[in-house]
């Protein structure tokens, strides 16, 4: 199941260790990866990379990963919001977007 749209970009994302890939739609950029293959630490890692891409209400961060990385969300959750969605062939989808201050 392909969840990347695509019109997709590739982009780089320096210290990332996997393919992250930008589209907009309805005017807000979407950043996004796929850590569903990676053992620990490597989700984590690009999680954070894919992090710092967005410090706007317009940005999101999409990461499709084999569980729900509740550590993750434990460390960020007071700056972004954090929306899952179960995918039917058993990974997460999970969507990150920038708190307004």
């Amino acid at each position: 199941m392909n969840v990347l749209p695509e019109y997709a970009t590739k982009i780089d994302v320096p210290g990332a260790t996997v393919d992250f890939y930008t589209y907009t739609r309805n005017d807000v950029t979407y950043y996004q990866f796929d850590t569903s293959l990676c053992e620990p630490p490597f989700p984590m890692v690009n999680a954070m990379r894919g992090i710092e891409l967005i410090n706007a209400t317009d940005h999101k961060l999409v990461m499709i990963n084999h569980k729900k990385p509740i550590g993750l969300f434990e460390k960020i959750k007071q700056n972004y919001d954090i929306f899952t969605e179960d995918l039917e062939d058993g990974r997460v989808k999970i969507t990150f977007s920038y708190k307004a201050s």
